[in-house]
């Protein structure tokens, strides 16, 4: 039997009473307590930060998130007549990103007091997630592998196939998205914690469930993406740079920031990740300093994981000139500008594709 275990058998009542009262457990998902082993660290200090930083960051979040990928959204949607392979990925991105946006008032307000909407909208909005992490990943994806058949293989996957061939595809990744999310709609649920007095959304699964779901995400929604994003990519840099193509290496550089971006937002949480199932697995030692630390960085990362769907529509406005063409196009449309500014627009603008694609080449131009 373990030394921890001996010592708090011999503890007496009052100081059992007193560790109960005082510390939670170190697993936030609401294990059985037969999944942990000795008696748990003290969580005042990480709590205490969630309170002051989460709220601040998720309605900064919520406004910009909203604001931007609804701009985009709009601007894409005024375009749908024509739109191509890559900007209807990205318009599905858009709003995958828009949902998960709406959920952050919830989480706010669980951080800063407790849970208090309910399991029904706990299992919607931590679904919600998942499903936006999954299709963040998987749409970013196809289209990687969409610009490696098109320049690597001169095949155009999407241009000459079926006009629905692009829209199944997207079916079938929000149709993965659900089965992956799965989980969160059977066993989240707002459960009351005796010992911090407080309820919270946290799946009732035991241990061995929670570090299942978390090897499904590392694998099936980071990982795997990465990889096939990694290589097409590597691929088509190099094709490019052997055949001198810089115009169409320009024209690539929107895809790659989104893909860089997306990788920079959601390798630090996963890190987190791994490190805290180390430490449960007893690959690392487990103390009470190092899982505050933990605990910390979950938060942080995570709110860097959320920022990603913020990030997106700057990165189009900002790096994307198609993008501000089309954008300039719909405000005029809507009597936000003048006609002189019509007139000052590039012939560019009018190409059939709203920044990814040009007429000449299905490449993405900006």
């Amino acid at each position: 039997m373990a030394p921890e275990v001996i010592e708090r058998q011999t503890l007496e009542a009052s100081d059992l009473a007193f560790y109960l009262e005082n510390y939670s457990s170190s697993y936030d998902y609401g294990e059985n307590e037969s999944d942990s082993c000795c008696v748990s660290c003290p969580q005042d200090f990480s709590l205490n930060f969630d309170r002051a930083f989460l709220p601040a960051l998720y309605s900064l979040l919520f406004l910009l998130g909203l604001l931007g990928n609804g701009i985009v959204a709009t601007v894409l949607l005024s375009q749908r007549a024509v739109l191509s392979s890559t900007d209807t990925f990205l318009l599905h991105l858009a709003v995958a990103d828009i949902l998960l946006v709406l959920t952050l008032p919830l989480w706010a307000v669980a951080a800063a007091v407790q849970w208090v909407f309910g399991s029904i909208l706990c299992k919607v909005a931590g679904a919600l997630f998942n499903i936006n992490f999954y299709s963040g990943a998987l749409l970013l994806a196809c289209i990687s592998f969409d610009r490696y058949l098109n320049i690597v293989h001169a095949t155009q996957l999407y241009r000459r196939g079926p006009p629905t061939r692009v829209t199944l595809t997207c079916v079938v990744v929000w149709g993965l998205c659900l089965i992956f999310a799965l989980p969160d709609f059977i066993f989240l649920s707002a459960q009351y914690d005796e010992r911090l007095n407080a309820t919270y959304c946290q799946h009732n699964f035991r241990l061995v469930g929670r570090r299942a779901l978390q090897g499904l995400q590392l694998v099936a929604g980071f990982l795997l993406p990465l990889l096939v994003m990694a290589y097409c990519y590597a691929r088509i840099l190099a094709v490019l740079l052997v055949s001198r193509g810089q115009r169409r290496l320009r024209a690539m550089r929107l895809v790659v920031v989104v893909v860089v971006a997306y990788a920079l937002c959601w390798t630090p949480y996963h890190l987190v990740v791994l490190v805290d199932t180390l430490m449960d697995l007893g690959a690392l030692a487990r103390n009470c300093g190092r899982e505050s630390r933990v605990d910390i960085a979950k938060s942080i990362t995570s709110g860097m994981g959320y920022m990603h769907c913020c990030l997106n529509p700057l990165l189009y406005a900002f790096v994307g000139v198609k993008f501000r063409e089309r954008m300039w196009m719909l405000l005029m449309r809507l009597g936000c500008s003048n006609q002189r500014r019509l007139q000052q627009q590039p012939s560019s603008s009018r190409k059939d594709s709203s920044w990814s694609e040009t007429t000449e080449a299905s490449y993405s131009g900006l």
